[in-house]
This record gives structure tokens, C-alpha cells and sequence, in this order.
């Protein structure tokens, strides 16, 4: 046995790598549209759809990080691998839930491509995390590792382009 899988608890060696904090880190990248600054340039039409997107993205933004920070929280040293799948398929299900609300804002067209970026790398992180469900049905030494691997790789992925995603649009928001 590899020594990661050594160390997870020795009645379930087929148990889910705790996952809470990369969940939790994914969690806070959205929040960070939080600070996302209301708009006041631009005449009074165009500043209202600038801050009625930025309070849909924050309001999107806020329920997914809430959900994921819950659910999150189920991910412990006593939860079982089958516990655990679960438990990473509702934060799946928060991600198609964000994902189904940011395609839903209606978007200025000054950010349309930014928004864009913002939903594929959602998307993206998304179908990366349910390649790891997958995985985990059949919870082999391999398959775990691999999974492990996926969901760390995938949340380094998905900060950098959120972070890509929302410099863009703060930058294009601030400017028209």
C-alpha cells in the first residue's frame, strides 16, 4: 500500500482523501465576487444593468459558496468513502446549480466574453469533479489516487481561471 493510503483510517481503506478544504477553497474563490464593486460609471441605464449583473453574480456566487461550505463540512475523519461520495456528489450538484444560475444573468455586453469564462471554468470544474465520482464507484487503491488527483488538480485549474474571469470583469466593468 502507498503511504497516502496508509494513512486514511484502517477500517475503510478504500475511503475518500479528505477533500473538505480543496471544497471549501473552491467555495471562497466565488466569494470573491462579493467584492465585486457596484458600477456607478456610464450613463443611468447602463449603470443599472451593470449593478443588477453584479448582484445576480453575487447572489449566485453566495448560495454556492453557502451550499459548498456545507456540504464541505460532512467530509470528516469518521465519514465512510460511501459518506464521502456522496457528500462530493451534492458539491457536483452545487456546481451545476452555479453553473445553471451564471448562465441565466443576463449579461452586459461589455463582460459577455469575461462571463463566458467565468461559466466554462465552472463548467470545467464541474465534469472534472464528476470524472471523479466516477472514479470512486469503484474504489480501488488506483481509482482513489487518481481521484485525489483530479480534485486537486481541477480546484488548482478552476482558481486560476475564476481569478482570470474576474480580473477581466472588473476591469471591463470599471472601464465602460
Amino acid at each position: 500500500m502507498s503511504s497516502a493510503v496508509s494513512a486514511w483510517p484502517s477500517d475503510d481503506p478504500d475511503r475518500l482523501p479528505r477533500v473538505s478544504g480543496v471544497l471549501k477553497s473552491a467555495a471562497l474563490l466565488l466569494l470573491a465576487f462579493a467584492a465585486l464593486a457596484l458600477v456607478a460609471c456610464g450613463g443611468d441605464e447602463d449603470r443599472e444593468e451593470k449593478n443588477a449583473y453584479v448582484r445576480e453574480v453575487n447572489a449566485a456566487q453566495a448560495e454556492f459558496a453557502q451550499t459548498v461550505t456545507t456540504v464541505s463540512e460532512r467530509i470528516t475523519e469518521k465519514s465512510s468513502s460511501r459518506q464521502d461520495r456522496r457528500t462530493l456528489e451534492q458539491f457536483q450538484t452545487a456546481i451545476d446549480d452555479v453553473v445553471t444560475d451564471l448562465r441565466r444573468i443576463k449579461v452586459p455586453g461589455a463582460v459577455d466574453t469575461e462571463h463566458d469564462q467565468l461559466v466554462k471554468a465552472m463548467s470545467g470544474f464541474g465534469s472534472d469533479i464528476r470524472g471523479a465520482i466516477t472514479a470512486l464507484r469503484n474504489p480501488t487503491e488506483q481509482n482513489i489516487q487518481e481521484a485525489r488527483k483530479t480534485i486537486t488538480t481541477a480546484t488548482q485549474t478552476v482558481n486560476v481561471r475564476i481569478d482570470a474571469a474576474i480580473a477581466a470583469i472588473n476591469s471591463k466593468l470599471s472601464q465602460s
